[in-house]
């Protein structure tokens, strides 16, 4: 998947679980934003591995593209990593920063399993693409599946963004949906900052 198409399908996903959660501001919409590019480092003609060569080389050349960076553990170890940055460098708001950071990084790998390729969620222990879409719901990058996904998340986004704007987001949502996902949102942030 194109990162423009990992950027509006994630940001559409993203959006209502951060307004749910009251937790809507640049720091945290950029974490999700940061997390659903970061898996692709480990292609250096990705939108970040154009932008660092350095890194971006070396996980392509240890790792390969799909390996660990697509993979549970790359998400753990991602965690691990962000959890010391925000306890480290970050004030009191930026305490979310991990859990949107790691939900960004989650929805690349969730929507990476609907390519043809798949995702390697078990690497290094499974050297197979799982593909999650099946014969009919999965895409080719750059197909004309993917163009479809862009123009339909994109609009979706728009709507999200103005509902939002409007304060009404909880109006287009199911009767009480808003209030799941923050109910949800919530109890999976505190699982993630007792550990």
């Amino acid at each position: 998947m194109q990162y423009k198409t990992h950027v509006t399908t994630s940001l559409a996903l993203g959006l209502p679980l951060i307004v749910s959660s009251q937790q809507l501001s640049a720091l945290n919409v950029g974490a999700l934003l940061v997390g659903c590019l970061l898996p692709d480092i480990d292609q250096p003609t990705s939108f970040l591995g154009k932008r660092n060569r350095l890194v971006s080389g070396v996980t392509h050349k240890t790792l390969g593209h799909r390996g660990g960076t697509h993979s549970l553990l790359g998400l753990v170890i991602v965690f691990v990593m962000a959890a010391f940055i925000s306890q480290r460098y970050f004030n009191f708001a930026g305490r979310y920063f991990p859990f949107w950071l790691c939900t960004g990084y989650l929805f690349h790998l969730l929507e990476d399993s609907f390519s043809k390729d798949g995702v390697k969620w078990l690497w290094p222990l499974g050297k197979k693409g799982i593909r999650t879409g099946g014969k009919w719901l999965t895409y080719s990058t750059g197909g004309i599946g993917e163009y479809l996904l862009l123009g339909f998340t994109f609009c979706l986004l728009l709507i999200e963004i103005r509902l939002i704007w409007l304060n009404q987001l909880g109006n287009f949502l199911p009767s009480g949906m808003l209030a799941h996902l923050q109910t949800l949102t919530l109890k999976l942030q505190t699982i993630f900052s007792s550990n």
